[in-house]
């Protein structure tokens, strides 16, 4: 039988998330595991991510020890997107 667990914490115990919406923290939270599946991988990659979510992706990206840069997305006046780059690790 399988066995499930909590992988990781998403960081939101002091109601960070209580002014969005359900389907937005779902959203924020697969975006989360999109990028921790992507940091598991030795490739660089880059993407947009949603700037809600800034402070959980880089501790992600600290926890995984590898090299990022965030900043905001060019030409994108929401400030509601970042532009995520992780460089590859070279480890693999």
């Amino acid at each position: 039988m399988s066995e499930f667990g909590l992988k990781k914490s998403f960081g939101i115990d002091s109601g960070e998330l209580d002014s969005l919406s359900s389907q937005q923290c779902f959203v924020l939270g697969y975006e989360l595991a999109d990028i921790d599946h992507l940091l598991e991988r030795a490739d660089g990659f880059r993407k947009p991510v949603h700037a809600d979510n800034r402070q959980r992706i880089e501790a992600a990206c600290r926890d995984a020890e590898r090299a990022f840069r965030l900043a905001w997305l060019p030409g994108d006046s929401s400030e509601s997107w970042l532009l995520l780059e992780v460089p590859a690790n070279g480890l693999g």
